[in-house]
């Protein structure tokens, strides 16, 4: 598949030829479960540096490797060539996801109780060379939030308008709130198994983080945005932090 044919259509759809099989499909979906599991367990029992870089490149690295398995050689088409318009939508939705995600949090915040994430806490507390590597680790992370979202939407949607002959834009439609719902389950036990936060607020804010890659079917440009929006968040709690501690030494 050419580049030019790999913007045009979504990656490994029915029809096109990097499609995958129903097994193949099977394979990485398993990839991404595997994955998950790897972060959580990994990064519960090993809390560490080592532990944590552990856990976020299993994370990353066993869906990849399922998708490899399962596409071979095409199994690039999930990564075009990134190109300065990606750049630009990416850094273009940023705005919208803190916008739209904050308009949600505050509606879920008077509405009832809420849990702090508890990376705000640890990164607070973090100095000099620790800090440096955990902000280091949230790349290869938040590319793994990608492909454990991007990778079941494809999946949705060939099942959908590929298998079961749907309408293609209804595929896509349901594709996308499916693989939100789920992006929001990931984070139920982030947020204390709080249903209105896991799904209203990071649910939401998943919807708009996908939009760059319905637009440009480039993992690269939806992460760019995810990266951008999350370390803005963790420079403002950074800066929050010392300006408390020099307020208050």
């Amino acid at each position: 598949m050419t580049t030019g044919e790999q913007r045009r259509d979504y990656p490994f759809q029915p029809g096109t030829t990097a499609a995958l099989s129903p097994i193949g499909w099977a394979v990485v979906m398993a990839g991404c479960l595997l994955g998950f599991a790897a972060l959580m367990v990994i990064g519960a029992a090993a809390p560490g540096t080592a532990g944590r870089w552990l856990s976020v490149l299993l994370f990353v690295g066993l869906p990849l490797v399922a998708l490899r398995l399962a596409a071979g050689r095409r199994w690039m088409a999930l990564f075009p060539p990134l190109t300065w318009r990606d750049v630009w939508i990416g850094l273009a939705f940023v705005p919208a996801v803190l916008i739209v995600s904050g308009l949600v949090a505050l509606v879920v915040v008077h509405s009832g109780a809420t849990t702090a994430n508890p990376i705000i806490a640890l990164l607070a507390g973090m100095k000099g060379w620790d800090l440096a590597l955990f902000i280091v680790s949230t790349l290869p992370q938040l590319l793994g939030e990608e492909l454990v979202t991007l990778l079941p939407f494809l999946g949705l949607m060939a099942l959908f308008h590929g298998r079961l002959g749907a309408d293609r834009r209804l595929a896509v439609a349901a594709a996308w709130l499916i693989s939100a719902l789920l992006f929001g389950a990931l984070h139920l036990s982030t947020y204390g198994w709080n249903l209105a936060q896991a799904f209203a607020v990071i649910g939401v804010a998943r919807l708009v983080l996908t939009l760059p890659f319905l637009i440009t079917r480039s993992v690269w440009t939806s992460t760019i945005t995810h990266v951008t929006h999350d370390w803005l968040l963790f420079g403002t709690v950074l800066l929050l932090a010392e300006r408390t501690n020099f307020v208050g030494g």
